[in-house]
């Protein structure tokens, strides 16, 4: 059998500042996905109707433990904690699944969203298609919606000779909601998707350096008296 300790460093010093390193930038990355999921949430909010907000609430959650993690994973790596690092390596591990779950469910709806978003937006009342509208400062979902009196950017244009009057835009050259809307998720999908997959990968090397100093200790134990 193959003796794979000396492929190690001879010291956990060697591995407890990089893991230390690692640590104190997923704690800032933390603070970012707080920061992002909170946007995040704050715009969404505005179409919430139409719109799970789960996603971007999922990144407060996973930013609020990645913050508290981080800080004992710190604590633990400078006392070489082996109970404490076994701990933090297995809920590094809950929080990467976590993580990519959140990831990839926004890249996976970022590539589809154009469907439910249309589905919400026909299902929605007017009042909400107001808010909408006054929002994103757009009118009516597309071209090709069956338009009717209700929202406030449509409005009844008689025609001479003609009983029936017609729907038409209050601001014709403005943009309709489809575009718009798609865009604005789209963004933020993207960036959630590309800030779970970059903390996932340091997160995925610090649980490595945290699973080679738990080897270390178990293999080398020793006083601690250089600290």
């Amino acid at each position: 059998m193959v003796d794979t300790s000396d492929l190690l460093p001879k010291t956990p010093r060697y591995l407890k500042v990089p893991l230390i390193i690692l640590n104190a930038i997923l704690w800032i990355l933390g603070l970012l996905l707080i920061i992002l999921g909170g946007v995040a949430v704050s715009k969404f909010s505005n179409i919430k109707e139409m719109i799970s907000i789960s996603i971007p609430a999922g990144l407060i959650v996973i930013g609020v433990f990645f913050v508290i993690l981080t800080i004992v994973g710190c604590f633990v790596a400078y006392k070489e904690n082996l109970v404490g690092l076994v701990f933090y390596t297995v809920f590094m591990l809950v929080l990467l699944v976590c993580l990519i779950g959140v990831g990839g469910g926004a890249l996976s709806y970022r590539n589809d969203v154009e469907t439910p978003l249309h589905k919400a937006w026909s299902l929605s009342d007017n009042n909400t298609k107001n808010i909408i509208e006054d929002y994103f400062q757009c009118c009516a979902w597309d071209e090709n919606e069956n338009l009717t009196i209700g929202t406030k950017c449509l409005t009844s244009e008689p025609i001479p000779g003609n009983p029936v009057p017609i729907i038409v835009r209050t601001n014709p050259d403005g943009p309709y909601c489809k575009n718009t809307i798609i865009d604005f998720v789209q963004k933020y999908l993207y960036l959630a998707g590309a800030a779970g997959l970059t903390i996932g990968i340091i997160e995925f090397i610090s649980m490595l350096f945290a699973l080679f100093l738990i080897i270390r200790i178990c293999n080398s134990p020793r006083s601690k008296s250089y600290d």
